[in-house]
């Protein structure tokens, strides 16, 4: 009977080592992101504390980005909202946008900032809180602008404090959109 079991048992383990699913490899947050290009292709993806997010195409606060000279200064504003989480990236009084690294600090006259808020908010400024500052800098970097076809197109990443303390890490944010002025 101890042969007959043994047996059996072994059986079993060949069985289970035959039937080895391929289907098992590690699911890769980043994969479920857009592509990172740079052809105006009106995307807009990151992680968020490692889980995707992508902004909502639909309704009336929809993924938009502006970059607007006044008086010489540039306002720039990125707004990428779905039902329960808007994400933004924001300058103001900059000069203009160029291929370059820059660093996302608290948002005044001169910077430029990032932030993430729990529901729908239309504008970056107001991310207070839940925002990119001068002890806790974020990266924004730009890797196309074509000021001819108002193409935008880079990556960006950050960590911010929610209002319980809590760190909430945005990682492998990338875009590629087309932008008003």
């Amino acid at each position: 009977m101890k042969k007959i079991k043994i047996l059996v048992f072994l059986w079993c383990f060949s069985i289970a080592i035959a039937c080895k699913n391929d289907d098992n490899s590690p699911f890769n947050p980043v994969d479920a992101l857009p592509p990172a290009t740079q052809i105006g292709a009106q995307t807009f993806g990151c992680l968020i504390d490692g889980k995707p997010f992508m902004p909502s195409r639909f309704g009336q606060n929809v993924f938009n980005t502006y970059l607007q000279n006044i008086d010489g200064d540039y306002y720039f504003g990125m707004h990428a909202p779905s039902p329960d989480i808007s994400i933004g990236l924001g300058a103001r009084k900059v000069e203009n946008l160029q291929v370059r690294e820059y660093d996302l600090v608290t948002l005044k006259d001169g910077s430029f900032s990032g932030g993430i808020n729990k529901g729908l908010i239309t504008v970056p400024e107001t991310y207070l809180g839940v925002s990119t500052n001068d002890s806790r800098p974020g990266r924004l970097t730009i890797t196309k602008h074509d000021l001819q076809n108002f193409i935008l197109s880079g990556t960006f990443e950050f960590t911010v404090l929610d209002n319980e303390g809590k760190e909430i890490k945005i990682t492998d944010g990338r875009f590629d959109v087309k932008y008003t002025n």
